[in-house]
């Protein structure tokens, strides 16, 4: 069975199990659906929504943690404003049906788009409220790490290194638990980096090689490149420029037999530094030119300028001036763009976070006014329940005392007629005849009182049924 027919027959569960059992399957989806091809993905999230947009009526819950794994989807794209928009609105519906598991993953995924779009306050803030529901509920420790090692990166972004350090091993700890190899590796990693950081090489040794060894193990390309790259790192870190140059080249073959150009590029960079060090012009030259290539293909200018720098640096320590200016000048032409787009793009960010958060603030806002409506419609409805009764009440005593009226002004044949039934006309007897008649009154008053207040509920009720019901959203 492949993996996307996995993840199908875990979907049909999910559609077929009652909402009490989402806990118990959903975890086993998320995790695998992140790990699909882009196409799989793809196929497999347009057929969701349509489930979803058919069944958001009977099934809400269902539906918008499907609506989830669409949210998944664009962000694993890097579709990171869609993203943004669409887990925005899912929160806000995970929260309107208090649901604290969906919150914590919408969470934790708005976070990590945060940090995508380097708002660091807002996104530790954010991760760290999902960190916390989905640690709690301990049925999701894959995105439990995931939350982790969002927040240890932030933090080590901002040279927070002890916090990094604490939050990559909770990332590592939980992605253990969970037997989660991805999030794992990227535990470790970051560990490494934080321990050569702190010029503690032996643990970041440790670190790097038994990410290497999991990523082997588990016929990861990307993670074996990824953990040769940082591998590498410290190898030159150490002085071991040979070691770095043989673990740069086989992460470069690795990338390059699987297409995965983002770090072929990085590892050109890497090697052509080494080659620059060592003197080794022509293969500097050709390597670098080899990165240029792939970062212009895929147009990616941050990467672009950073190899014309070096091919600058190489020319000039080689003599070629003209060359060397050639290269320098296109660097700042790059450079000058990349700066352009990213003041650009992170004005249309900042509009998008603050629309995002503004969303969320009224969502709560909107959530604090319902509370306060409902709280208030339970006094009013006490009040007006006491007020009934209260009229009920009166209404049977007015009721309980015409009946002894009546009573009172037929006792003599009352009398006369119970007195005639019993064949006696003792005194004592008649008086307990009175006394009976007069003990009475109380149940006859309560009996009377309960056949009202059920008059009254069937006369509500009959109201209701007779109201119109109210027009579908959408409906003309």
């Amino acid at each position: 069975m492949t993996a996307l027919e996995r993840i199908n027959q875990l979907l049909d569960e999910l559609k077929r199990a009652p909402a009490s059992d989402i806990g118990r399957v959903f975890p086993a989806v998320s995790r695998r659906f992140r790990l699909l091809p882009n196409a799989e993905r793809t196929e497999c999230t347009n057929a969701l929504q349509v489930w979803a947009r058919l069944n958001a009526g009977r099934q809400p819950l269902k539906a918008c943690y499907l609506d989830f794994l669409q949210g998944v989807h664009l962000f694993i794209s890097e579709e990171h404003e869609a993203a943004l928009h669409w887990l925005t609105g899912v929160r806000k519906r995970f929260e309107e049906m208090g649901d604290p598991e969906g919150l914590g993953m919408a969470s934790m995924l708005i976070g990590a788009t945060y940090r995508t779009l380097r708002n660091f306050d807002l996104a530790l803030k954010v991760t760290w409220e999902g960190y916390e529901l989905l640690k709690t509920s301990g049925r999701y420790p894959v995105f439990v790490s995931a939350a982790a090692n969002s927040m240890a990166n932030i933090n080590f972004d901002m040279h927070n290194y002890d916090e990094a350090l604490a939050m990559f091993t909770v990332a590592y700890d939980e992605s253990a638990k969970a037997n989660d190899y991805y999030f794992n590796i990227y535990a470790l990693h970051g560990l490494g980096r934080v321990y050569l950081y702190l010029k503690r090489q032996a643990e970041a040794r440790d670190a790097f090689t038994r990410a290497l060894q999991s990523a082997e193990a588990n016929e990861s390309p990307l993670h074996i490149a990824n953990s040769m790259s940082e591998l590498a790192g410290l190898e030159s870190a150490s002085g071991d420029n040979a070691r770095a140059e043989e673990l740069n080249q086989q992460a470069l073959a690795i990338r390059e037999r699987h297409h995965l150009t983002g770090g072929a590029i990085t590892s050109c960079i890497n090697l052509g530094d080494l080659y620059a060090k060592k003197a080794r012009w022509d293969e500097a030259l050709a390597v670098l030119n080899k990165g240029l290539a792939l970062a212009e293909q895929s147009r990616v200018k941050p990467k672009q300028y950073q190899v014309h720098q070096m091919l600058s640096n190489v020319y000039e320590r080689m003599h070629d001036l003209e060359r060397s200016l050639l290269h320098f000048k296109r660097f700042h032409e790059l450079r000058e763009q990349v700066e352009v787009e990213d003041s650009a793009r992170k004005l249309s960010d900042a509009k998008l976070i603050f629309e995002a958060e503004q969303t969320r603030k009224e969502s709560v806002i909107i959530r604090q006014q319902k509370d306060e409506i409902h709280a208030k419609n339970i006094t009013l409805q006490e009040t007006l329940d006491e007020l009934t009764l209260a009229r009920i009440s009166k209404k049977a005593r007015a009721l309980t005392l015409g009946l002894f009226v009546i009573l009172f002004i037929f006792q003599n044949a009352i009398m006369g007629f119970a007195l005639g039934l019993l064949s006696s006309d003792s005194y004592w007897l008649s008086l307990l005849v009175k006394m009976g008649i007069i003990l009475s009154l109380s149940p006859v008053n309560q009996a009377i009182e309960r056949y009202l207040l059920r008059k009254m509920i069937r006369s509500r009720r009959s109201a209701a049924t007779a109201l119109p019901a109210p027009q579908a959203a959408g409906d003309s």
